[in-house]
């Protein structure tokens, strides 16, 4: 090979090279981009429910009601303050579900009005119907 030849190759060997350093510096702000955008995804996902997450009902017992209740009267009355609602006498178990259901969802209910508050609540109260 001449000595031109070997030039022209050298030439176009860096041409080459810099259209690649070009092509790399437009592919890694395209990347960064999409990265940020997932970031920005995840964390918004991340803030649309508190910590909780889902976490199974709290442990509660026949004999924990009776403690802090004092009776099966004394736990249908306190149920009826807290706007537990039966359409029949409830059973032990029954009024067990219902309190364990209750504190779980007034935890996810406190996080979430935490994370999102809203002035527009004040003195509002809301009941679930559970099917």
């Amino acid at each position: 090979m001449g000595k031109k030849r070997i030039t022209q190759l050298l030439d176009q060997l860096q041409t080459n090279h810099q259209a690649d350093l070009v092509n790399a510096a437009q592919i890694f702000t395209v990347a960064q981009v999409a990265v940020n955008q997932l970031n920005q995804q995840a964390e918004t996902n991340s803030n649309a429910l508190p910590a909780t997450r889902f976490q199974p009902p709290p442990v509660l017992d026949q004999a924990a009601l009776k403690q802090r209740y004092g009776s099966f009267n004394g736990c249908r009355k306190a149920a009826k303050q807290l706007g537990i609602q039966f359409h029949h006498n409830p059973t032990w178990a029954q009024l067990v579900a219902a309190f364990r259901y209750f504190d779980a969802l007034q935890t996810l209910v406190q996080d979430y009005t935490t994370a999102f508050p809203d002035a527009n609540l004040h003195n509002v109260t809301v009941a679930f119907k559970l099917k």
